[in-house]
């Protein structure tokens, strides 16, 4: 557990009370919780989240220089602050998951991952998804409702499992591992002994590497167009060479990055289609008129105003509150003196509602994206969905692309509304995405 710095210097609150508090909003009430923390506090602020004292870093330009330089600022150590004591190998001086790692020793982690999220790559996925997709709104079709938070998740879990792993039958059991194993970072405390959470997680994540583990000598042995099977041949390759353990944490990191992300993303933007049906339409007309059929992944580029749609979605109820740093060494930041170890977020989602960047900031207007407004290019921190930096989300493509893929096949077979009317708002549970059921009636063009 790395020392304790003391920022008491920096404006903000503290404490066991502030802690409680300020995790409790961060889950309840998501983006508008660090957005009034930024009114009452400045553009930097001390803050407690799960047991952490952290330092909330709100200005964009500050964001920017933070994530621009790496002589000062490491994501390595700030992840290993909420995941070090799952996995005992993380205190090791060789760690392989893409969080776990800066610099030189990430970027060459990203080149043994890459080629699987390459465009072949992604267009052999794009076709898997969109079956998956096809076959499972046939049947909320067929029963004319769903309650589309929870069947979203545990379809996107069907549909990771399948491009990620090449299996079809164990989905449950990676979801669950997964669930356990992110829940854990958020608990109060620590310790197995006093935290049932804590425990989960570590079992969660012995779960992950065993069902992984297993399966590594077969698919060398018989290859496969997944993702594992994948990165399976690429880590034996003499320029990319990564032994069995590092493979799973590899693996184990990019399941977790995709985990609930973009089933956190689709749910909202389900929400706002249901409660704002004029652009539920022109996803209609826009998807009928580029095909009644089954599209693949280059016609799916067409699909722009689903585009417009998707990104005004991750402004409205971002899946990532901030971008996670510690100081390397003593630093400033504007007038504010940030010592070493320090703790930094980002807050990255904060900027996606600012009032200096954005037009209306709380309303939704997906033609904000239009190339004549652009309000996303206003500034170099204004829409960062996907993070920033060399540690930018590798899966942003495919993420985008199974957005398409379930919009045009959802959208080309049926309409729907909410079953009840209710106002939502953003939450971290603990990727951002919106409250309620989001429980649907879905109705057969």
């Amino acid at each position: 557990m790395p020392t304790a710095v003391d920022v008491a210097h920096l404006p903000g609150e503290g404490g066991p009370v502030a802690a409680v508090r300020n995790t409790l909003g961060w889950m309840r009430h998501g983006i508008d919780h660090l957005a009034a923390q930024h009114r009452r506090f400045g553009p930097v602020y001390r803050s407690v989240f799960a047991g952490y004292t952290v330092v909330c870093v709100a200005d964009p330009d500050m964001v920017m220089s933070i994530a621009r330089d790496e002589q000062t600022w490491s994501t390595s150590l700030a992840w290993l602050t909420f995941f070090q004591g799952i996995d005992p190998k993380i205190n090791a001086a060789k760690v392989d998951s893409p969080l776990f790692l800066d610099f030189k020793s990430h970027r060459d982690a990203r080149k043994v991952f890459q080629p699987a999220f390459g465009h072949s790559a992604t267009a052999s996925y794009f076709n898997a998804a969109t079956s998956i997709f096809e076959q499972a709104i046939e049947k909320w079709a067929e029963r004319g409702h769903v309650s589309f938070k929870e069947e979203i998740r545990s379809l996107m879990m069907k549909v990771s499992t399948r491009i990620f792993l090449g299996v079809d039958d164990e989905a449950e059991k990676f979801e669950r591992a997964l669930i356990d194993y992110w829940e854990g970072p958020l608990s109060l405390t620590r310790s197995a002994l006093l935290s049932p959470a804590w425990r989960r997680s570590i079992r969660g994540h012995r779960v992950l590497c065993e069902m992984l583990r297993s399966r590594i000598a077969a698919r060398r042995a018989s290859g496969g167009d997944d993702l594992f099977s994948r990165l399976c041949a690429k880590s034996q390759e003499p320029e990319t060479l990564v032994d069995d353990d590092g493979l799973v944490r590899l693996m184990i990191g990019i399941k977790s990055a995709a985990f609930a992300t973009t089933s956190s993303g689709l749910t909202g933007m389900a929400y706002l289609l249901a409660t704002h049906p004029e652009w539920q339409e022109r996803m209609r007309e826009e998807a009928l008129a580029l095909s009644k059929g089954r599209i693949n992944y280059e016609e799916s580029n067409k699909l722009e105003v689903t585009s417009r749609v998707w990104k005004e979605t991750m402004r409205l109820y971002p899946v990532a509150p901030y971008t996670a740093r510690r100081a390397l060494h003593d630093t400033q930041l504007g007038q504010w003196r940030i010592p070493a170890g320090t703790f930094v977020m980002g807050m990255i989602s904060v900027a996606m509602q600012d009032e200096k960047l954005w037009s209306n900031p709380r309303s939704f207007d997906p033609d904000r994206f239009t190339e004549e407004r652009a309000e996303d290019k206003k500034h170099k921190a204004a829409f960062l969905p996907f993070g920033i930096g060399g540690h930018t989300c590798t899966g942003m493509h495919l993420a985008n692309a199974e957005v398409k893929a379930f919009w045009h096949a959802m959208l080309t077979r049926c309409r729907f509304t909410l079953e009840r009317d209710y106002k939502a708002r953003h939450t971290y549970m603990p990727a951002g995405i919106v409250s309620g059921d989001v429980k649907l009636r879905i109705e057969r063009l």
